[in-house]
């Protein structure tokens, strides 16, 4: 697959493209919210791991609600973080995003990338 991660931390891309690089997947990486976007637009991704809590996906502490960006609409996004699940369905997140906790569980990541592994 073509997966996109953006993360504002690199560390945590590099972690993730290079365990999803080894698995053979091609992988693209954005920094924030707007080469989030513009690099989905390039590349068509088949999905996105994205971090919710960098700049231009969450609003400030007063107002919580992930914003996941509508051009991102029609990809796959999983939800990458620190936080619990539970947390963040009350700060808005959708029940259609999937989440990958941090620190990675890769037992975790490779269900699902089995999961939005296209079907032959």
């Amino acid at each position: 697959m073509k997966i996109l991660i953006a993360d504002d931390e690199s560390f945590i891309i590099d972690l993730l493209e290079d365990y999803l690089t080894m698995e053979g997947h091609t992988v693209v990486s954005a920094f924030d919210a707007t080469s989030l976007v513009a690099k989905a637009a390039e590349t068509t991704p088949d999905l996105i791991f994205m971090d919710i809590n960098m700049p231009g996906i969450r609003n400030d502490d007063r107002s919580p609600a992930i914003q996941i960006p509508p051009a991102l609409k029609n990809i796959p996004v999983v939800a990458v973080t620190g936080n619990e699940v539970n947390k963040l369905r009350e700060m808005g997140l959708p029940e259609n995003i999937d989440v990958l906790v941090k620190p990675v569980d890769f037992s975790a990541m490779d269900a699902l990338l089995v999961k939005f592994t296209p079907k032959a």
